[in-house]
């Protein structure tokens, strides 16, 4: 046999060599050529878990001066409704009977209460109970010296359905509530008597309306002020008459809502 040319062979031991780097580069993760390739990525190890209640921290910080947005409910007129109010008011009651006039006049305390639930947005139906109680009113009869009835209370309350809306933003609200009112005189704590009570007339139909400014102070509360007008007439007892109340107040409230 003849023996190869010497370049032959030179050509082919270096055609192997080139061959074996590339096969032992790409079993050690690197690109043909001897090109550097990175690490792969960080994995758990096997059978870790996030602990509970672990998030992860937020990829971006929020810019200066935002605010997230309020949850359902937040200074809102939904749901349970109940306002109680007290204040300080004026009441006037007269009768005419034969020619004569007599009028129970004087300041009191007013008070009341109304529970219910909102029907639609800012729109409220509840149930009121409210009523004002002068002491030592002033009794005034047509043609004689007026006169103070010291030791006695006039009180006049009255209570039936009413609605109620609000007006957005300002929680400035309106109210109208048809009351089952009733007028009576009766010893005052104060006199240190029996509390015997005398009742003026018989169960009337009257009349509620409040216009009121709220401010919130909470997710549900708000407090604010009030103006009412109280308005009734009543069959006066055991004789052809009727009564005419009228009682104006200043308010304060506190509403849950």
């Amino acid at each position: 046999m003849h023996a190869l040319p010497r370049s032959v062979l030179f050509s082919g031991l270096t055609t192997m060599v080139a061959l074996l780097a590339g096969t032992s580069a790409l079993a050690q993760g690197q690109p043909y050529g001897g090109g550097y390739a990175p690490p792969p990525a960080y994995a758990p190890p096997p059978g870790y878990a996030a602990q509970p209640g672990y998030y992860p921290p937020p990829a971006y910080y929020p810019p200066p001066g935002y605010n997230r947005r309020p949850m359902p409910g937040y200074h809102e007129h939904d749901g349970f409704y109940m306002r109680l109010f007290t204040g300080f008011g004026y009441l006037s009651a007269s009768d005419t009977y034969q020619g004569s006039t007599e009028t129970f006049s004087g300041t009191g305390v007013t008070f009341g209460a109304a529970f219910g639930g909102v029907i639609a947005p800012n729109l409220v139906l509840y149930g009121e109970f409210l009523g004002i109680v002068v002491t030592d009113p002033t009794y005034e009869l047509t043609g004689q010296t007026s006169q103070t009835l010291s030791g006695l209370d006039a009180t006049l309350v009255g209570f039936g359905p009413g609605v109620a809306y609000y007006l957005e933003p300002l929680n400035l609200y309106f109210s109208g509530t048809l009351t089952f009112s009733q007028l009576w005189l009766s010893e005052s704590q104060s006199s240190g008597g029996t509390n015997n009570s005398s009742d003026l007339t018989n169960l009337g139909i009257g009349t509620n309306l409040m216009i009121g400014k709220e401010w919130w102070i909470s997710s549900d509360w708000g407090i604010g002020v009030a103006g009412q007008l109280h308005v009734a007439s009543m069959k006066v007892k055991d004789i052809d008459a009727r009564m005419t109340a009228t009682a104006f107040s200043l308010l304060f409230s506190a509403t849950y809502n």
